[in-house]
């Protein structure tokens, strides 16, 4: 084999290598940007039962950096935001809370509306413990069966 090709050879596999490499860094990135978002979801099932309820007052809205959407549990697109909410526990403390969640991509304006009022539920032992009450706040369009 002359060693032209074995060079050409060489420089494949370390291309190849480098392609592979980066590819599973950036799944492996996706996946925990997924579940930072998706964490706040599995929050709510377990405050829906045992949370209080509160209402919350948005101060602003991010989106992820990267603009990440996936598909939501009726086929539609969410996109993953930060909601920056202020709300009072029962004792009247005031509390600030980083929300990071997925919306439709058809509510993303609703939830832009300066100082809109968003229901919360929160743990009374941990009041930084919070989400979105869903049935009162919706984060996706229902569909019709």
């Amino acid at each position: 084999m002359p060693v032209w090709e074995t060079l050409l050879w060489v420089v494949f596999a370390v291309v190849m290598t480098a392609v592979v490499v980066f590819s599973i860094g950036a799944v492996g990135y996706m996946r925990r940007e997924s579940r930072l978002y998706s964490a706040e979801q599995k929050l709510w099932l377990s405050l829906a039962q045992t949370g209080q309820p509160v209402d919350g007052v948005l101060r602003s809205l991010r989106m992820h950096p990267g603009n990440m959407t996936r598909g939501g549990s009726r086929g539609q697109t969410v996109c993953a935001v930060v909601l920056e909410v202020d709300y009072a526990d029962t004792a009247g403390t005031l509390h600030t809370a980083s929300i990071r969640t997925f919306v439709e991509d058809a509510l993303v304006p609703r939830f832009q509306e300066p100082l809109k009022i968003v229901h919360l539920r929160y743990d009374p032992r941990n009041a930084a413990s919070v989400a979105i009450d869903r049935e009162r706040t919706p984060l996706e369009i229902p569909r019709v069966s």
